[in-house]
């Protein structure tokens, strides 16, 4: 085997490797209308659960206009488990840390920002569960909001 081909093997299966050490375990978002979550849009995420053993962290993923004004709002999830158990936890986004400086990272004409909402979570079966992410912001339309995404992480790897 000549140099070349050694290092074309030597590259592909490194990345071979880091494929396969993938972090995520599930990520999708879904775009709103208007650039706005209305209050009444529960955004429902079906999570194909194969490990009910390790550690998961669950984050929101929220993409917003770089002149969005909110500070914080509260979200509600809810996980429905295929057995028919129910949890439900609110939980506060914050968009600005104590100083007031923004917790998004801006790049051109969006706003982007990944919140954990459960660290070390085990999930309680395996199979379909579903998230539900309900908008609890006070008025009826929440501005500025593009896309809204549910991300789950392996926790250690």
């Amino acid at each position: 085997m000549n140099r070349n081909h050694f290092y074309l093997l030597l590259i592909g299966l490194a990345f071979f490797l880091l494929s396969c050490s993938e972090k995520n375990v599930f990520e999708q978002y879904q775009k709103l209308d208007k650039q706005s979550w209305n209050r009444f849009n529960i955004l429902k995420f079906e999570v194909p659960v194969t490990d009910s053993v390790n550690e998961f962290d669950v984050f929101l993923a929220i993409r917003h206009l770089p002149e969005f004004q909110v500070k914080e709002f509260t979200v509600n999830m809810t996980l429905y488990a295929p057995s028919g158990e129910v949890r439900t936890a609110n939980h506060v986004i914050e968009f600005t840390d104590k100083e007031g400086n923004s917790l998004s990272e801006c790049l051109g004409d969006f706003c982007d920002i990944l919140i954990p909402l459960r660290e070390d979570f085990v999930f309680p079966e395996k199979g379909t569960i579903r998230f539900e992410i309900e908008n609890k912001y006070p008025k009826i339309e929440l501005p500025g909001i593009l896309e809204v995404g549910f991300v789950v992480k392996r926790t250690k790897f």
